[in-house]
């Protein structure tokens, strides 16, 4: 090999060992790099709804909101004031406001908090019942929604009080986990 042939080996080896401890060093300044334990929002969305879909297309469920954070890196969501929209086996819908969900996976658990309140419309009726707690879950897998909180349903029959409950969409069956109080109205 001749001398500009070691002369140019050499200095692309000087070279090449220049840029990789100029990277090394460019990279250790925390500012430029991205920690793993650091989340990062892939998408941030105002005014949103969002439809969860069967394969053939009726509707599972509908998520509205003024904000939307989405984390794609953990799966996680937060919704500002959700709106979530779901039917029971009747057809019916069923409202539930908060001010606050968050759903930590994909198709996980629901959870909103923050003066929750689950309103199911009826055909007789304007509003069949109204369901007022702190927080609730609602799981999209089995469609059921549930709390360990205190909570208040008003009907048209009368109101109910208790702590906890648990029921799913598919079912017409409630169930009050203690301390239930109830106040009948009778019908006319």
């Amino acid at each position: 090999m001749n001398r500009s042939g070691l002369l140019f080996l050499f200095l692309a080896t000087v070279i090449a060992l220049g840029f990789t401890w100029l990277n090394s060093t460019w990279l250790s300044f925390k500012g430029f790099s991205v920690s793993k334990n650091e989340k990062l929002i892939d998408y941030y969305l105002s005014d949103f709804s969002v439809l969860n879909t069967y394969p053939n297309g009726n509707m599972k469920y509908q998520i509205k909101g003024e904000h939307l954070v989405h984390q794609q890196s953990t799966g996680a969501s937060q919704i500002f004031s959700p709106e979530l929209i779901a039917k029971d086996t009747d057809g019916v819908v069923i409202t539930l406001t908060a001010k606050k969900a968050e759903q930590a996976e994909k198709n996980g658990p629901i959870n909103l908090n923050g003066d929750v309140i689950a309103i199911k419309d009826s055909p007789e009726v304007t509003k069949s019942f109204e369901l007022l707690t702190r927080n609730l879950t609602y799981n999209p897998l089995i469609r059921e929604l549930s709390s360990e909180e205190e909570i208040t349903l008003n009907s048209v029959n009368g109101i109910i009080k208790g702590q906890g409950f648990n029921t799913k969409l598919d079912e017409e069956e409630l169930r009050i986990h203690k301390n239930v109080q109830a106040i009948l109205i009778p019908s006319k």
